[in-house]
């Protein structure tokens, strides 16, 4: 007898994501959520410009994946530095400070979460992209009280300022 999963298969064509938002300066598409992988992952990608950067921040509820697919970016993990290129993963357990900064002019990744449920934070703080066909930095880039509150009830906990070049 064979198993069915409760699972459904789809394809998303390049530059397409269930959801689309404008977060920070760059863009950030969904690709899978817990919806379609019974909540044991979920996948984003970004695409930023050079400088870009997350504050440093750690998620107790999953692990974080980033996958480079072009440019380049430091990632601060628990302190020691890690240069990443085009084809490199860099895998942050839970509960692991970590940041990272675009070092290239741009570059694009994917980032997995697993298991799912903190890819909603993107839509949650960030403005969708049907909305603005260019981001509108203003409202994209929260202030640090807004993004604590944003990601707080994700088991995000925000550390610091985010690196700079």
């Amino acid at each position: 007898m064979a198993l069915v999963s409760p699972i459904t298969s789809y394809k998303l064509s390049a530059g397409q994501g269930l959801a689309d938002s404008w977060w920070k300066t760059g863009r950030i598409s969904t690709k899978v959520t817990g919806e379609q992988t019974g909540g044991s992952f979920s996948q984003i990608e970004s695409i930023d410009p050079r400088g870009t950067a997350t504050p440093l921040h750690l998620h107790r509820n999953e692990e974080e994946a980033f996958y480079v697919l072009e440019g380049e970016l430091s990632v601060l993990v628990d302190g020691e530095w890690m240069e990443l290129t085009a084809g490199d993963l860099a895998l942050v357990p839970r509960n692991v400070p970590h940041a990272y900064v675009v070092t290239s002019e741009r570059a694009r990744m994917l980032v997995t979460f697993s298991p799912a449920g903190f890819e909603a934070a993107f839509a949650e703080i960030g403005v969708p992209v049907a909305e603005s066909p260019q981001p509108p930095v203003e409202t994209v880039i929260p202030s640090p009280q807004e993004m604590v509150a944003a990601f707080d009830p994700y088991g995000c906990e925000i550390l610091g300022p985010p690196p700079q070049l």
